[in-house]
């Protein structure tokens, strides 16, 4: 029988665990109650509002917010006893700003967490019982690891200008920023000198609500292993009088920041992308490298935002793949095609799927650097490129299929990759992999409980875990990814 409490009641718990999106985990004589850090409202006066994460250990005082019939939640009031699994968070913002909510929580014990996360949701959502899985590989770096972070400007209450991030879950606002520990110390620099410009040239920044204003996003991409840097300043339509000086000022105090562009939108989307682009100075594109391979990145490209994680993650992927020479690959959702340029010096031929005709130059242009000769990318939705490939009748590998539409030879690929966003795979693409039946399927998910989703249905159908393997690229955040080797299961 469920306990007998209600809204806006006042009740001690001790947090024993950490749910999958950030919240934390009590039990009320066995009643389930999920918390969440609770906050006053937000106050540009104020460093930071009140603010608290639960962590396993922690003994809280917390008021009910809603009532189910299985479940209640929780926002904590404050901490009565301390975790012996906390630590002193680094950052000034900690408790205000939306990211880094982990970052009390000892390093190695978020590694158990997220691993821990991962196998329940293939528990309970896949249904699986007995399946292989290894511990999350950590980071080496667990701060200044991003190389990308796109800061935002807005007006203050007496519509000053603000540059920085995100309170956590108040989209709309906006708290200056002193130093974030993410990106890169050289980042801080930058954001410093632009805000700094920006009040000089009284220059304005877009409010949200009127849909008013020049400055939008302020985004920087660093090349950690080329130490080359570029500034996209996001702005609304209009003349940049100062686009000159801007450039100059960037350049003459940053010698490593090689690529300084102007992105435009006027759309109401509030996203750090352009429909046009302008280059103030230097190159339209950085390089990075990610193991032997160089990759050009542009404005609004994308790519890994962990660099050293994304080369654990892609040699995982190779590793997984086992591929000996002379096998073909189909890689989807293939993005600037850094998978298949890893994957191509142990394969016969490549094809890479993804929708984002600007990825599709850049994974070519990609492919071009690295003097790679066996990879083809092609621009088209994956499920209705699948459904095409799969509809006109695949011949075991090594047949003699004709060529399909420029997408690839009428034959079952030895490998295919998947990279889906976080919604997962959808339902004909999952489909399609069924009708072709590929000998191996490496799944590279960045969310666990659509990964456990799509694989509960590919092995209804035929298909086993062979090999999970967690790769924490966020650290200090409840993000994990994944990567899942497939093959067929073995029938008697």
């Amino acid at each position: 029988m469920p306990v007998n409490i209600k809204k806006k009641d006042i009740v001690e718990l001790e947090i024993s665990d950490l749910a999958y999106g950030g919240k934390s985990v009590a039990k009320l004589d066995g009643f389930v109650v999920l918390l969440r850090g609770g906050s006053t409202s937000f106050d540009f006066a104020q460093d930071r509002p009140l603010t608290t994460s639960g962590i396993p250990g922690d003994i809280v005082k917390a008021e009910i917010v809603k009532k189910k019939s299985n479940f209640a939640e929780a926002k904590i009031l404050e901490i009565i006893k301390e975790s012996d699994l906390r630590t002193k968070p680094v950052c000034s913002h900690f408790g205000l700003c939306g990211g880094c909510s982990w970052q009390d929580l000892k390093y190695e014990e978020q590694l158990k967490f997220k691993t821990k996360q991962v196998k329940e949701s293939l528990k309970h959502i896949g249904g699986f019982s007995d399946f292989p899985i290894q511990d999350a590989l950590g980071s080496d770096e667990i701060f200044y690891y991003r190389n990308k972070m796109e800061y935002a400007f807005t007006p203050d209450p007496n519509q000053e200008l603000i540059l920085g991030l995100h309170p956590k879950e108040r989209f709309y606002q906006v708290f200056d920023l002193k130093e974030c520990f993410l990106q890169s110390e050289k980042a801080n620099l930058i954001v410093d000198l632009v805000r700094r410009f920006a009040k000089e040239k009284k220059l304005i920044p877009y409010d949200l609500k009127k849909r008013s204003g020049f400055l939008r996003f302020l985004a920087i991409r660093e090349g950690k292993n080329t130490d080359m840097t570029m500034v996209n300043l996001v702005t609304n339509k209009g003349e940049f009088p100062f686009k000159d000086e801007f450039s100059s000022q960037l350049l003459s105090n940053f010698p490593f920041v090689k690529s300084i562009v102007r992105n435009i939108n006027s759309k109401l989307a509030n996203i750090a992308v352009g429909e046009e682009e302008d280059i103030l100075g230097g190159e339209r594109t950085i390089t990075e490298k990610l193991g032997k391979f160089k990759f050009e990145i542009s404005s609004n490209s994308f790519f890994q935002t962990n660099t050293r994680q994304a080369e654990k993650l892609y040699e995982v992927v190779v590793n997984m793949a086992d591929l000996q020479g002379d096998e073909s690959v189909l890689d989807l959702y293939c993005g600037t095609g850094t998978i298949s340029i890893f994957l191509s010096q142990k394969a016969k031929k490549i094809i890479g799927v993804e929708s984002v005709e600007e990825s599709v130059r850049n994974a070519q242009r990609n492919a071009e650097l690295n003097g790679i000769t066996n990879c083809e990318f092609v621009c088209g939705e994956v499920k209705k490129v699948l459904a095409k490939f799969s509809a006109v009748g695949a011949t075991p590998a090594g047949g003699q299929g004709s060529a399909y539409g420029g997408v690839a030879d009428k034959e079952i690929p030895d490998l295919v990759v998947v990279d889906p966003p976080r919604a997962g795979l959808h339902k004909h693409v999952i489909k399609s992999l069924l009708e072709i039946k590929p000998p191996k399927i490496i799944y590279v998910s960045c969310n666990p409980s659509t990964l456990a989703r799509d694989l509960k249905i590919l092995c209804e159908e035929g298909y086993q875990l062979e090999n999970v393997q967690p790769i924490d690229m966020f650290p200090h955040t409840y993000h994990i990814e994944t990567v899942v080797k497939l093959t067929p299961r073995i029938t008697h």
